[in-house]
């Protein structure tokens, strides 16, 4: 792992948790003490909170190595992941750094946001091995990773950390061509783009919309996603909404209208329905729901505690 802030820690520890050898990489002495410090502190929550034995924390935090050497997390590993600033020239000399270092085998991911895998292996001799593998923070907590090829990747490389991270207990999401962003961030950037104009036009405050998105879309998300929900409240009702506020109805939308798939009550919307997923589905919200209000309620929290009100 070469990176130990907040997000290569989290991998770290997931690695270690998993059983596998780590080597994590700080270039500066006091970074690597900060990372130990850190790693520490997420394991202890993880026993706490009954994820961890007491005797597995221990064990997976000494099966964390930390150096200040890059040569010492490339040589002989057989997967490595950079966390490093979002800088793409800092990124390329350092996949030029670990290409010339590591062996020819060995599989080299990069964690970026929001560049280019193809960019990022420009001066790789070996751009075959290069991939992204994309975690979302808290990396150890939360499963979902971006699996994204550059133009070169081979598709070994490809399925093999598939599979890897699969191994880890990880849902991997394997994307076809190298987009930078990816979905998750456009989406999450998306998000915070409208967060911001919706405080700057003065329509609500910093609090009210971290309410409205802990207490209300968020609670929900869990459980469903975009496409599920808009099939459950109806494509049409959707697209009426949109041009009632004067937006443009985007053309899958309006496509699938025109066709009369409207979602759930027509059986066919951006997911086939029938009677019994339908009811599946409702009930898997209610009962994901039911679990955060009984979580609340076993905690003595109110929602406005929550949001940190």
């Amino acid at each position: 792992m070469v990176g130990g802030g907040a997000m290569g820690c989290g991998i770290a520890l997931e690695w270690a948790i998993a059983g596998r050898q780590v080597t994590l990489f700080n270039r500066q002495a006091d970074s690597s003490e900060a990372a130990r410090v850190k790693l520490e502190r997420d394991a202890a929550l993880l026993v706490e909170t009954g994820l961890l034995t007491a005797e597995q924390r221990t064990a997976a935090l000494a099966r964390i190595r930390r150096t200040t050497v890059l040569a010492e997390a490339a040589v002989g590993q057989d997967l490595v992941i950079e966390s490093i600033p979002e800088d793409l020239a800092l990124k390329q000399q350092l996949f030029k750094e670990l290409d010339r270092l590591a062996s020819p085998d060995t599989l080299l991911a990069t964690n970026t946001t929001a560049l280019s895998v193809t960019a990022i292996a420009r001066d790789c001799a070996h751009p075959e091995r290069v991939l992204s593998a994309h975690y979302y923070l808290p990396a150890h907590l939360v499963p979902l990773v971006d699996v994204i090829p550059g133009e070169k990747t081979s598709p070994d490389a490809v399925e093999t950390v598939r599979r890897f991270l699969e191994e880890l207990g990880k849902s991997p999401v394997v994307f076809a061509k190298d987009v930078p962003g990816s979905v998750g961030p456009r989406l999450q950037q998306a998000l915070i783009g409208e967060a911001l104009r919706i405080v700057s036009e003065g329509v609500a405050t910093p609090e009210m919309v971290d309410r409205v998105l802990t207490e209300g879309i968020g609670r929900r998300l869990g459980a469903s996603g975009v496409f599920d929900r808009l099939d459950l409240v109806g494509l049409d009702f959707i697209t009426n909404v949109l041009r009632g506020s004067g937006r443009p109805v985007p053309p899958v939308l309006a496509q699938k209208v025109d066709r009369g798939e409207l979602g759930l009550k027509t059986g066919q919307g951006f997911y086939p329905w029938t009677p019994d997923s339908a009811a599946a589905f409702e009930e898997r919200m209610a009962r994901h729901l039911i679990t955060q209000l009984r979580e609340d309620r076993a905690a003595g929290r109110t929602p406005q505690q929550e949001s940190g009100e």
